[in-house]
């Protein structure tokens, strides 16, 4: 099989084989591959559980319930930037 990666795709290979945890790209592309049935998973093992959150949400701003959005986009960025944070440690 060959595979045509766009230069950015390329880009992050690289960035992962120079932490030394990988030992070549079909081991990055693995890994990737394997995170992506795992976050499958996950959302197919927690899909009724999204749904009910979804559902009270959706309740809770039926009966005027809800938060502004300027104050859910501060607190959505906040929670980006420690996710962020998270991920370049």
């Amino acid at each position: 099989m060959t595979i045509t990666l766009k230069p950015e795709d390329e880009q992050i290979i690289q960035r992962r084989l120079q932490t030394g945890a990988f030992s070549g790209v079909e081991d990055v592309i693995h890994r990737a591959l394997k995170s992506l049935d795992a976050e499958e998973d996950w959302l197919q093992a927690n899909k009724e559980a999204i749904g009910q959150k979804i559902s009270h949400g959706v309740g809770q701003l039926d009966r005027g319930e809800g938060i502004p959005g300027d104050v859910a986009r501060k607190r959505l960025q906040q929670k980006k930037a420690a996710w962020q944070a998270r991920q370049r440690s």
